[in-house]
């Protein structure tokens, strides 16, 4: 009877030994098995099988061609069994399991004989391939996606190219036959009719311009080209272009130059600087505007000063909305569709400058935008202060 007792728990201890040399070589999530000389698998831990989709005893016995691996794959494992057998030292085998690398070492018996190899998968080594293969898995994502950007970029690009060119079209048409029409025009209240005609016209075809300007800053088909200019070629051209318009309501316009060069996109800069100088003359009904420019920290700070309405401070981030308009609660279309300060928007976060607003209401507005000067400007021009001029 005590040599029956003896013997179960003699039985109970290995079954223990067992559970336990299994959470050992478990316990790093690891694959572990040991291969026979002839690679046959001897015993494997619960990771080596999974690998496999299958328990421990289904795999135990088995040689690697039962188990699915291909031809060449088992070939290089038996070669480097043999390797580790021969050297006595451990060698690397790769495609054993789907990913990574096992570490192939030999196991010696009491006597110093290698009897079988031990298979340990390297965590590191299988850590650094699930990486690299996420990695890569990235890295073709990434490239479907800015393909599919660009293949929508491009048909947007023919599309607004197109709309572009069609578009007009009907507007010089309509100016051609405005322009007929009013020579033959005498009766005063008939050529009162044609001149309103003519503004619905400008003020339909500066609506198309705005869309197609916001959608083709929104497509991305627009690139700015950072390059060093004087600045007081801007200006000039500004105030060239806006001066009729104040003199047309009888307000002063002036500009400040300021003898400096800046390094930005000169094209987009004059394209952000229209709306603004269009807003402070269209909605100044006395005294003036002024465009000046003076050395800010190591930018040059272009501003647009007015002596009209201003804006009340509830509604001096929202005017940078889309069709967003002050003092047009009847949306009077002559008086645009409120996507000017939209694009400026948009053209300052293109070139990478700020705009900022500064406005009390019943006296006017300031608009600046900070401008990174040239590097050789950045060195001469003195520093104004940042009183108001």
């Amino acid at each position: 009877m005590a040599e029956y007792t003896k013997k179960n728990s003699t039985e109970s201890h290995m079954t223990d030994r067992a559970i336990w040399l299994e959470a050992l070589v478990s316990a790093n999530g690891a694959a572990h098995a040991l291969l026979g000389l002839d690679a046959r698998l001897l015993v494997v831990n619960q990771a080596f099988a999974a690998a496999f989709g299958c328990l421990p005893e289904e795999v135990e016995g088995k040689g690697l061609t039962e188990l699915g691996v291909p031809a060449a794959i088992v070939a290089q494992v038996e070669a480097q069994v043999r390797r580790a057998v021969l050297t006595g030292a451990p060698v690397s085998a790769f495609g054993l399991l789907p990913r990574g690398e096992m570490v192939l070492s030999p196991v010696r018996d009491a006597d110093g004989a290698i009897t079988a190899v031990a298979a340990i998968a390297d965590t590191n080594a299988a850590a650094l391939a699930a990486a690299r293969a996420e990695a890569e898995r990235a890295k073709a994502e990434t490239e479907r996606v800015r393909q599919e950007a660009e293949t929508g970029r491009t048909a947007i690009g023919r599309f607004l190219s197109a709309a572009s060119h069609d578009l007009r079209q009907p507007f010089q048409a309509m100016h051609l036959f405005h322009h007929l029409l009013m020579g033959r025009l005498t009766d005063p209240g008939a050529r009162d009719l044609g001149e309103k005609l003519e503004m619905s016209i400008e003020a339909a075809e500066g609506l198309l311009r705005a869309l197609l300007d916001v959608s083709k800053l929104e497509a991305g088909l627009v690139r700015a080209q950072a390059q060093s200019f004087p600045i007081d070629e801007t200006l000039g051209r500004l105030l060239n272009e806006f001066a009729p318009e104040a003199d047309a309501k009888a307000l002063r316009f002036n500009v400040r130059p300021a003898d400096a060069e800046v390094n930005t996109d000169p094209v987009l800069l004059e394209q952000l600087l229209c709306p603004i100088l269009s807003n402070a003359l269209r909605f100044t009904e006395s005294g003036g505007v002024l465009l000046a420019a003076r050395r800010r920290g190591g930018a040059l700070r272009i501003e647009v000063w007015d002596t009209g309405l201003g804006i009340a401070p509830a509604d001096q981030s929202a005017i940078f909305d889309d069709f967003r308009q002050l003092g047009n609660p009847n949306r009077d279309r002559r008086h645009g569709l409120g996507l000017g300060l939209a694009i400026v928007r948009r053209l300052a976060t293109l070139l990478g400058v700020t705009v900022s607003l500064r406005s009390v209401p019943g006296k006017g507005s300031v608009f600046a935008v900070d401008v990174p000067l040239a590097a050789a400007s950045a060195e001469e021009l003195p520093v104004e202060s940042s009183s108001a001029a």
